[in-house]
């Protein structure tokens, strides 16, 4: 799952400084200032999170905005406000690019080769417990190793696991 996270993180990077384009579902869009800090603009160019982070990736239909500074992650909401603290891993969430009907309830954060998941507000729903997630489609998909066994499930809307054993 680790390669998934760093595919996702370089999303980031495909963004220069000329931030006026295509419009997809974000309301806002990473954007690198001319000091080479980051941060998102809005349709009109307009600074919406003011730049001053490392690297930054697109929303969740929740809106929040996946921050990093010094590598680490952590989530901004739309005024910029700390969702998190910006002291994890890694952060995965997903990118709704086609507007889907689904409602996209949770982020995931790694701390130590665990994942956590929160919810749009930035409260945790779960412990740093999975060894792997996925977040596609609106579903959370979850595994844990339990002694030598690999347990696979996913987290309902209600942020309980359902296990597939």
């Amino acid at each position: 799952m680790k390669t998934a996270a760093i595919v996702l993180f370089s999303i980031a990077g495909l963004r220069g400084s000329d931030c006026i384009g295509q419009e997809i579902y974000p309301m806002y869009f990473p954007c690198r200032c001319e000091t080479g800090e980051w941060g998102y603009v809005d349709k009109d160019n307009e600074w919406a999170i003011r730049p001053m982070y490392d690297a930054v990736l697109y929303e969740t239909n929740g809106g929040m905005y996946p921050v990093s500074v010094g590598g680490k992650w952590g989530f901004v909401g739309v005024s910029g406000e700390p969702l998190t603290d910006v002291v994890y891993d890694a952060a995965v969430c997903e990118i709704d690019y086609r507007k889907n009907n689904y409602a996209v309830n949770y982020a995931a954060l790694r701390q130590k080769g665990k994942w956590a998941f929160i919810d749009v507000q930035g409260r945790f729903v779960t412990d740093f417990k999975y060894d792997e997630v996925l977040i596609l489609n609106g579903k959370y998909i979850i595994r844990m190793r339990v002694g030598k066994k690999m347990r696979s499930g996913y987290l309902d809307e209600d942020g309980m696991e359902v296990w597939n054993d």
